[in-house]
Parts: structure tokens; C-alpha cells; sequence
């Protein structure tokens, strides 16, 4: 905000009568006259500037109008063009590689499969149950892991992996279901109590599923062990020598 002081014209007005009527008085003839004029004019100055003081008012600044500068017009930068050209789909870090595909989906349907047994395990409150389940995970997680590390092996699991493994998920989808229902009577129970019993015998087929993978180690192994045994009695390495 700026100051602007604004004089008050009423003390010089009262000055100009002062000299007005002493030149018509004839008070300005002498030089004494002009004296005293003098000395009542200045009286009569400050005593009405102490009664009508000067009046200071604030101007704003923003009402000075500015003029009006026509800006040049600014030229859009025109928006780059977004490449239309379809880009691959990147691979998922979380997803498995191998460099074999037909493995890498192998893997990633373990992993899925894995995946829906904790999350139906956690919505099945059944201790016994639930322990069983649990079971059934690690059997799971055992089988593809072994899978992974002997990618000759694929062919043995094609049952377990297209039948097995996903009706054993479908049975506890539907145990879930039934189990949601709040009470346990008539066909519900029925129902109930037949996954729950199936559930021991898809322990022990996905145990022996997991065992048979191991049947070519354990031919390697004992060809191993015959082959050292016939090397160390050859030496006589064996214990019949002592």
C-alpha cells in the first residue's frame, strides 16, 4: 500500500484573508504593518493547521492500471506420439525359468496348485483336518520340487497332474462349501465325512507318487553299492580278510 499526505487548504486560505484585510485596512502601508501581518498571518497558519491537520491516505498500488502488453501467443509444443506397436509381454519376475517351457509350466501349475491348498487350509477350522491338508501341501511341494531338479522325470507325474492334484483341490473347494453352511446334518454331513475319509487315501497315493519318483535313484544306488562291493573284495577290502 502507498501513502499519500493531502494538505489542508482551509490555514493557507485563512493566511490570504489575513493579508486581504490588512491591505484593505491599510495596515501594509508601513513597513511596522507589514511586520505585524507577517506575524498574524504565520499565528493564523499554525493555529488552524493544529485544528484542520493534513490528511494522509492510503492508495493502492493495484488500482494504477497497467497497460495492457499483449503477450505472445505461446505455440503448443505438439504431444508426443505413443508408439501404437504392440510390445511383449514381460515375463513375471515370480515366475519360474528354466529355459525348458514345457517344465516352466509344469512348475508354474505346482506353485498355483500350492497356492489354492494354503488358502483353502486357512478357511477350514478342523484341527485333524487341517493337519491333513497340511500333509498334502508338503507331498505337493516335495513331488514338483523333485520334478524341477529332474526334468527327465516329467512323463511320471502326468496323472498326478492333470487328475490327481486338481480333483484333490476340487474336494476341498467343495468341503469348504459344504462346511459354510453352519450345521452339519442330512446330506452336508454325508458329504462332509466322505472328503474328510478321502482325504487318507489321497495322503498315501500322493506318498507313493512321490516315492516312485525316487525308484531309478534307488536302482542307481544299489548298482553303485554292488559295483564298490565287488571292487573292495576284489582288493581285499572287505571285512572277511581280518
Amino acid at each position: 500500500m502507498d501513502t499519500k499526505k493531502k494538505q489542508s487548504v482551509i490555514p493557507i486560505y485563512a493566511v490570504g484573508l489575513v493579508w486581504l484585510s490588512r491591505a484593505i485596512s491599510g495596515h501594509l502601508s508601513s513597513f511596522g504593518g507589514i511586520i505585524s501581518t507577517i506575524v498574524l498571518s504565520a499565528v493564523a497558519f499554525v493555529v488552524l493547521k493544529i485544528f484542520f491537520p493534513d490528511k494522509v491516505e492510503q492508495a493502492d498500488s493495484t488500482d494504477k492500471a497497467a497497460p495492457n502488453v499483449a503477450k505472445p501467443e505461446e505455440k503448443k509444443q505438439p504431444e508426443p506420439k505413443q508408439d501404437s506397436t504392440p510390445k511383449p509381454e514381460e515375463k513375471k519376475q515370480d515366475e519360474p525359468s528354466t529355459g525348458n517351457p514345457e517344465l516352466d509350466a509344469i512348475l508354474k501349475q505346482g506353485a498355483q496348485s500350492v497356492s489354492k491348498i494354503q488358502a483353502l487350509n486357512d478357511e477350514i477350522p478342523d484341527f485333524k483336518l487341517s493337519a491333513q491338508i497340511k500333509q498334502i501341501e508338503i507331498l505337493t511341494e516335495k513331488i514338483f520340487a523333485y520334478v524341477k531338479e529332474h526334468p527327465q522325470d516329467m512323463g511320471q507325474i502326468r496323472q498326478f497332474l492333470n487328475y490327481y492334484l486338481p480333483t484333490t483341490i476340487k474336494l476341498l473347494e467343495q468341503y469348504v462349501v459344504l462346511q459354510n453352511q453352519g450345521m452339519r446334518m442330512g446330506n452336508i454331513d454325508e458329504g462332509m465325512k466322505k472328503i474328510e475319509d478321502m482325504l487318507d487315501k489321497v495322503i498315501v497315493a500322493f506318498q507313493r507318487q512321490l516315492d516312485s519318483l525316487f525308484e531309478s535313484s534307488v536302482v542307481d544306488i544299489t548298482a553303485d553299492i554292488q559295483v564298490m562291493e565287488q571292487m573292495m573284495a576284489s582288493e581285499g577290502l572287505t571285512g572277511k580278510d581280518f
